[in-house]
């Protein structure tokens, strides 16, 4: 069993803020049901969307008495990468660790403390991310979601089933950027997003294959759980484009990244796995194909 993590250090949790306010408001209500608020402050950082007055007051009405979290707003539109630098280098004054959190997320009971538990399991752990409905080979099920058809509730009943017959964590080349806690000494060390990668798709596999080159390795907190909508800042054909423009920086940079990521599918996962993966053939060939994506 996973134990509390009560003596490690403070999280300052970072929700870039695009639109979208649904999503970002089942976000906002998860971290305040779930966040211990006397250990952690969560930061919603406004990055002017077209509709950045509205998302501001909603934050503001969301978050008012709430003495642990904080409302930022950009001076003008950055983009996720330079918005994450931003929160993280200037922003947030502590010497937290830091969780990167999309605003089309929903956490669960215990992911932080889980999440942080194998951060600090072992010194040169840099990065963790949890397990989801849609986090591409961190899945559950596994090889299910390259479309996001799997319904949310049946998801996370399949990963509560499997749940306590997993390991405590997974090693793992890279961790998947939607929910991704790092080591604040890591990124005081090494940095954090290269802005080459600009309104996103890419940045977090090349922040983790920067910290591997430096004898660090990523891991995945088997027993965290956090939801994932996904996407709605960008069109499909957006996102589409910048992933694959992006892609060719990272594979140009790192042409060991597939190899890794394959090792890993092949290698590290606990049979207790294809409990949860659906009745069918194929799964192997999808989870390959899904190796190859990096996108929120």
């Amino acid at each position: 069993m996973t134990k509390p993590a009560k003596k490690l250090r403070p999280v300052t949790i970072v929700v870039p803020v695009y639109g979208d306010w649904p999503s970002l408001n089942e976000c906002i209500s998860s971290l305040k049901k779930h966040v211990d608020n006397s250990r952690h402050k969560v930061m919603l950082v406004n990055d002017c969307g077209p509709e950045a007055d509205a998302m501001e007051h909603n934050i503001l009405k969301a978050i008012n008495g709430c003495r642990n979290f904080e409302y930022h707003r950009n001076p003008k539109n950055l983009g996720f990468v330079k918005t994450c630098n931003r929160a993280a280098l200037e922003l947030d004054k502590s010497d937290n660790d830091i969780l990167l959190l999309n605003s089309d997320t929903k956490v669960t009971k215990g992911f932080l403390d889980a999440m942080l538990t194998v951060l600090y399991s072992s010194s040169k752990i840099a990065a963790v991310c949890p397990r989801s409905n849609n986090a591409t080979i961190f899945s559950v099920p596994l090889g299910d979601t390259d479309n996001n058809t799997y319904p949310l509730k049946d998801a996370y009943k399949a990963y509560r089933r499997i749940r306590d017959k997993l390991p405590e964590r997974y090693l793992s080349p890279i961790a998947h950027g939607f929910c991704m806690l790092i080591r604040r000494s890591v990124i005081d060390k090494y940095g954090l997003f290269d802005e080459v990668y600009g309104r996103g798709y890419g940045e977090e596999n090349d922040f983790c294959m920067r910290v591997l080159k430096q004898g660090y390795s990523c891991a995945v907190a088997n027993r965290a759980f956090v939801f994932h909508f996904k996407g709605k800042s960008f069109s499909s054909k957006e996102r589409d484009a910048l992933v694959a423009k992006n892609e060719k920086v990272l594979k140009k940079r790192y042409p060991e990244y597939e190899k890794l990521v394959k090792e890993y599918i092949d290698n590290m996962l606990d049979p207790a796995e294809w409990l949860a993966a659906p009745k069918e053939s194929g799964i192997k060939q999808r989870l390959s194909r899904l190796a190859k994506t990096f996108s929120r």
